[in-house]
């Protein structure tokens, strides 16, 4: 996984140790120890943080350094500017087995510390150096993540979540399945943060993001052995320094490439076949299930959004199980033809339900529920406004009001289903993946693109009425202020006009394959063509760019939040 925005690097793949200690008889020395083991705990419980990286100020750290790192799983960032004292340190952690792995020791004064902005989790700065320390508040909280402690004698000091950083809450980043980040620090020119494992992983993959924590689940696919740890697992990363911060199994069987996996500051909610897991977003932990209504047409959840503290949901009937796949293939890249049981069918599996429903989070009341006669496309639900768009494959579009479950209106005309098309099989590495939404909307219109699409098709919200279409379905599109981007892979790249569909410019640059294209403020984000990177396209002088060393993944793409732009593995 590799983030980019500031100076600085620093390896964290080695995050955890095993320490047994022997019992031995008191002494000085242990006394001396004791002693030492308390202050360390006392830290570390005002630091707040048990794994990621602590930059630790003391005047002799080398003791204290290596209790803190026995007494849980941080690696430790020491900066000293006296020669036999950084000697003796990196002695006494050489000797523990932790010189660079646990702990870090460099030179330099207190008043720079030489890491990179919003890198480290903690500060502690020991007792008796904090009159010493040169280094301002401003020095150590620049250093620390937001919502990280800088710990400066008897004062803890927080630091705040900046206002203009952004969440990627939803798989699209928001219900109305647009790409397009709203964060105002995530902009270039961009610099490494840092670069952390894993580095592959199986497919598909989902991402959501929520202050400064990601989380990915990974899913059942995994070609190659290297893959084999995270298959069917739900993994959350520390969006700073790339930190493993825990580890959970996901359901057998089910295909996670849906929306059903919502990130807030408080609960990370993830549903399966059965129920909505509510989780404790710094542990993992279930906190709660979550049920569908008992009168509902099944318990697999395909779709949810979560609005002002309401549960939007669609469940279903039963669907088709795709086996889990551990493999050892060593050629590069996967095989498109075949792939799996599931992803190889003529007839797309997974995600068709008929029961929409809303609830309340705090009180758990369901609000309203509607059940339709025909099946609603999980691919095909978006969100935006206080209205749901929903599309009956190939039956109908409609629009329900999503305070009380009201159909505002329902369109089937031919000429908008005519246009709107069958579904075509995709699974190429052109097109992409059947499962990926092929429904965005804004305030006036709602958008059908994508690989499974034979065209581009444009409705209007007010009455989904058809508006436009566009030959060439396989776009990935990105909705701006200056327009609706349109990248193609097997079509030419555009900027359309959104409710007319005139072409305004014609888009210098091909999209790389089937990766998601996605939007940060000052650009528009896809793989590079013929898998050259990842390809940026500045606004609004429209230039592609390459950014050669970073190629971003299939399912995801470029995710900008929290102040930083992710590629993940």
């Amino acid at each position: 996984m590799l983030k980019v925005l500031t100076r600085g690097f620093l390896n964290t793949a080695a995050m955890s140790a095993l320490v047994v200690v022997s019992g031995v008889v008191a002494t000085d020395s242990t006394v001396l120890s004791a002693e030492i083991g308390k202050t360390a705990r006392e830290y570390l419980d005002r630091a707040g943080v048990e794994r990621g990286i602590c930059v630790l100020i003391a005047a002799e750290p080398a003791d204290l350094a290596i209790e803190m790192a026995r007494q849980g799983e941080l690696i430790l960032y020491v900066q000293l500017s006296d020669d036999a004292q950084i000697t003796k340190t990196r002695r006494a952690a050489d000797a523990a087995g932790w010189l660079g792995t646990r702990i870090y020791i460099e030179k330099g004064e207190w008043s720079r510390i030489h890491l990179a902005n919003n890198l480290a989790d903690a500060v502690v700065a020991a007792n008796e150096v904090v009159a010493e320390v040169k280094a301002t508040k401003a020095e150590l909280l620049r250093v620390v993540r937001p919502l990280g402690k800088v710990v400066l004698g008897d004062r803890t000091l927080t630091k705040p979540y900046p206002d203009k950083a952004d969440d990627w809450t939803h798989a699209y980043h928001g219900p109305d399945n647009n790409p397009q980040s709203t964060d105002e620090l995530a902009r270039a020119p961009y610099i490494t943060q840092f670069l952390a494992e894993p580095y592959y992983v199986p497919f598909p993959v989902v991402t959501v993001t929520s202050k400064g924590r990601i989380f990915k689940a990974f899913g059942h696919v995994g070609y190659k052995e290297r893959d084999w740890p995270w298959v069917n697992k739900l993994v959350a990363f520390n969006g700073y320094n790339g930190t493993v911060l825990w580890k959970r199994s996901l359901e057998e069987g089910f295909n996670i490439h849906r929306n059903t996996m919502v990130a807030t500051p408080e609960v990370l909610y993830l549903a399966d076949t059965k129920v909505c897991k509510a989780l404790d977003p710094a542990t993992g932990e279930i906190m709660e299930e979550i049920l569908a209504p008992p009168d509902a047409t099944g318990s697999v959840w395909k779709w949810m959004a979560i609005v002002d503290g309401i549960l939007y949901a669609l469940v279903g009937e039963e669907e088709f199980r795709d086996q889990t796949v551990r493999g050892n293939r060593t050629a590069g890249g996967w095989p498109w033809r075949p792939m799996t049981a599931g992803y190889d069918r003529d007839d797309y599996a997974w995600g068709f339900g008929r029961t929409l429903f809303a609830m309340d989070l705090d009180t758990k009341r369901v609000l309203w529920k509607r059940i339709e006669g025909q099946k609603i496309d999980g691919r095909a639900i978006a969100m935006k406004g206080g209205r749901i768009y929903y599309y009956c494959h190939p039956n109908f579009l409609a629009c329900l009001d999503s305070q009380g479950g009201k159909v505002v209106w329902r369109n089937n005309d031919s000429k908008l289903i005519e246009a709107i098309g069958p579904h075509e099989k995709a699974q190429t590495a052109r097109l992409g993946f059947a499962s990926t939404a092929y429904m965005k909307c804004s305030d006036e219109a709602i958008y059908f693109a994508g690989p499974q699409r034979p065209r581009l098709v444009a409705a209007s919200t007010k009455d989904g009425r058809f508006l436009w279409q566009l030959p060439h379905g396989n776009y990935q599109l990105v909705l701006r202020d200056e327009g609706l981007y349109a990248m193609g892979r097997t079509g030419p790249s555009r900027l359309v006009h959104p409710l007319t569909g005139e072409i305004q410019t014609y888009l210098n640059c091909v999209r790389g394959n089937c990766t998601r294209v996605t939007g940060t403020v000052d650009s528009v984000f896809c793989r590079g063509h013929d898998h050259a990177g990842t390809l940026r396209l500045t606004v609004p002088d429209h230039q592609p760019r390459r950014i050669a060393m970073m190629r971003p993944d299939c399912h995801d793409g470029v995710i900008a939040a929290g102040g930083l732009v992710h590629w993940g593995p």
